[in-house]
């Protein structure tokens, strides 16, 4: 991600807020505002009560999201199939470069930014944290998006939705009695998350995806705390296990529905380790606007093109992308 963050620094398409902004409620007004004026990222160099800069909206933007995947406007459906449909790389192949565990810094949630985004929230929320995890059975790795609400340094509460291949990994290591281990990647090579919006079977692994996408392996390092080797280039790692049979409660939360989920109880995420690089970045969305819409659209989007597509050739692309009200 720092590294297409600098990119885009470079051509000079990024809305840079040098002001300290409130992480409670007004970081998230000036990204709202932001959107309906251009698709820029935001950067938010001073945000109280933390020394982590924050971005938003980078993947608010077909044309960035065409950049990322290597072709352009008008052909990314077509282009994420091809992708899907070659051979997806084994492991040894998408990770065949190992970085050794050094140059990363440990911290605690209390360190990261505490954004609170909906005047009623339950409180402060990771909201682009990716989620890997492996299938417990077979070791396959999967990624997802899971709302995240902040609670304290050693734990978070997430909602794990039931359609998600998280999900099912969760019932099953439930059943076992067993926790499931998770990483949180806060910031990961765009590849990465772009990957975590595939709709793919649930026995398909999504980093052969990013690797695929990326067209070259993906640096991987080990976590510390648990069984499992992340992106090396993501800016900040939360290692922890989603706990079996506790539920407290999570919510209320602002959906990108466009209303509020209420309060329910859902899984606890017990926090074991957090890393990072050396001056990260922090990740946050603004759920049901640009940078959400766009993610969720990628899903959609592709789905409904290879259905289409199977049964009517020469359909060029696909657009879902709901207006943010």
């Amino acid at each position: 991600m720092r590294d297409y963050i600098e990119k885009l620094l470079q051509r000079g398409e990024m809305n840079i807020v040098e002001k300290e902004v409130d992480p409670r409620f007004e970081l998230a007004a000036v990204i709202g505002r932001s959107q309906l004026d251009n698709e820029n990222p935001l950067l938010f160099k001073n945000v109280k009560g933390t020394r982590l800069p924050v971005i938003s909206n980078l993947y608010g933007s077909h044309s960035r999201l065409c950049e990322i995947i290597g072709t352009h406007k008008g052909n990314f459906c077509k282009h994420w199939q091809s992708i899907l449909d070659d051979r997806l790389p084994g492991p040894d192949e998408y990770s065949e470069v190992i970085v050794p565990d050094g140059g990363y810094m440990e911290g605690k949630i209390s360190d990261l930014p505490h954004i609170t985004w909906c005047e009623r929230d339950a409180g402060p929320y990771i909201t682009a944290g990716v989620f890997l995890a492996k299938d417990p059975d077979t070791a396959v790795p999967n990624l997802s998006f899971c709302r995240t609400m902040m609670v304290d340094d050693g734990e978070l509460r997430v909602r794990l939705a039931p359609p998600h291949d998280i999900t099912q990994y969760q019932k099953r290591a439930e059943a076992r009695g067993e926790p499931l281990d998770v990483a949180i990647l806060i910031g990961p090579p765009p590849e990465v998350f772009l990957a975590a919006c595939a709709s793919v079977p649930i026995d398909q692994d999504e980093m052969a995806i990013a690797s695929q996408i990326r067209g070259a392996p993906i640096r991987m390092r080990q976590c510390r705390a648990i069984d499992m080797q992340v992106p090396a280039d993501t800016e900040i790692v939360i290692e922890g296990r989603i706990l079996p049979n506790q539920r407290k409660p999570e919510g209320p939360f602002g959906e990108f529905q466009g209303y509020y989920v209420k309060q329910t109880d859902n899984h606890v995420f017990e926090v074991l380790n957090v890393t990072w690089r050396e001056n990260p970045y922090f990740h946050g969305l603004l759920c049901g606007y640009t940078e959400d819409l766009r993610s969720i659209e990628i899903s959609f989007a592709t789905r409904t093109f290879r259905h289409i597509s199977a049964g009517l050739p020469g359909i060029l692309d696909v657009s879902c992308y709901p207006i943010p009200t």
